[in-house]
């Protein structure tokens, strides 16, 4: 009689099989898209649209950043003396292209890379600006907001400067105006 029930036990329906998922049914699962803060959708357009200038090499700055990052914070990495051929941030700097840009793109990526920069020419005219130097800050001139000239500001000389060729604006602005 055992043997009988023994068999009858493996023989029924146990509630184990009855909710038995077949293997080859698929579940879609909807994953609802990640809602950015515009500021952050912003940045990373520019980004992108700075990627896509030639001459951009985007891999590099993004390395060049990390590496900073990872000396110390803000421009630590930039008042090397030592590191007289160049230094990260005038490298980072160099990677990007700044030149026949507005500065409505330029400078929230500046200020995302952690870069201080200001604005020395504006309209071919001198800003007032302090004699302080302040190793990695992007020193910008400009013409109607469009990126015509730049140099980055180093511990000691000599800095990386790059205008647009040829330059719009008189060699010298002292040159008294008639």
């Amino acid at each position: 009689m055992s043997i009988m029930a023994l068999l009858a036990a493996c023989s029924s329906a146990s509630p184990q099989t009855d909710g038995a998922i077949d293997s080859t049914t698929t579940v879609l699962v909807s994953v609802e898209p990640v809602e950015k803060a515009p500021e952050q959708q912003f940045i990373e357009d520019m980004w992108d649209k700075q990627a896509a200038q030639p001459g951009a090499d985007i891999a590099k700055v993004f390395r060049l950043y990390q590496e900073k990052a990872a000396i110390g914070p803000k421009n630590m990495a930039c008042w090397d003396p030592q590191n007289t051929e160049a230094d990260v941030c005038t490298e980072l700097v160099k990677s990007m292209v700044l030149l026949d840009v507005h500065l409505r793109e330029i400078i929230p990526l500046l200020d995302s890379l952690e870069l201080p920069w200001r604005l020395v020419v504006r309209d071919c005219e001198p800003q007032v600006v302090s004699k302080d130097i302040q190793a990695g800050r992007v020193n910008l001139e400009t013409i109607d907001d469009v990126i015509t000239g730049y140099f980055v500001e180093r511990a000691e000389p000599p800095w990386f400067s790059k205008v647009v060729e040829p330059p719009r604006c008189e060699t010298s602005s002292e040159q008294p105006v008639d």
